[in-house]
C-alpha cells in the first residue's frame, strides 16, 4: 500500500503544467499589446525558474455560435503560438483548437489556454532520494 502512495504522490508532484489564459476580443484573432505584456511578464518568472522547458502547449478557444468558430479558434492558437515563437527559442510548440459551449461563461470563450511544461526532471520531487533499504 505504501509503495502505491508513494508512487501516487510522486505522478501527482511530477505532472505540473504552468497555465495562463490570454484574451482576445470578440470575433477577433489578433492579441492585443497589453496581452503579449501579461505574457511576457509571465514566461519571464517561469523562466527563471524553470530555464529548461520541455513543450508549450497552446489551445485556441472560441465560441461555438461565434461566427466561423472553428476557423477563428484555429487563427487564435497560431497567433498565440507566433507570439510564443518570438519568445522562446526551439522549445516544441503544440497546438489545437476548441469551441467552448454557447452556456460557457469563462472570458466569454474568447481565449487561447497556453500551458508551460518544464522537464520532469527539473520539478521538485520528480527525483525522489530512494529510501535505504526500501524495496518496491
Amino acid at each position: 500500500m505504501l509503495t502505491g502512495m508513494l508512487a501516487a504522490s510522486t505522478a501527482q508532484a511530477c505532472s505540473r503544467a504552468f497555465a495562463i489564459d490570454l484574451d482576445f476580443s470578440p470575433a477577433s484573432a489578433i492579441l492585443e499589446k497589453s496581452e503579449v505584456v501579461r505574457l511576457v511578464s509571465w514566461l519571464d518568472r517561469w523562466r527563471k525558474e524553470f530555464p529548461r522547458l520541455e513543450s508549450v502547449r497552446v489551445d485556441g478557444i472560441a465560441p461555438a455560435n461565434a461566427k466561423g468558430a472553428k476557423a477563428l479558434a484555429d487563427r487564435r492558437a497560431m497567433e498565440t503560438e507566433r507570439a510564443l515563437r518570438m519568445l522562446l527559442d526551439e522549445v516544441p510548440i503544440h497546438i489545437t483548437s476548441h469551441l467552448s459551449s454557447p452556456s460557457s461563461t469563462f472570458k466569454d470563450g474568447n481565449y487561447a489556454a497556453i500551458d508551460l511544461v518544464p522537464f520532469q526532471t527539473d520539478l521538485p520531487d520528480c527525483n525522489p532520494v530512494p529510501i535505504p533499504g526500501f524495496k518496491r
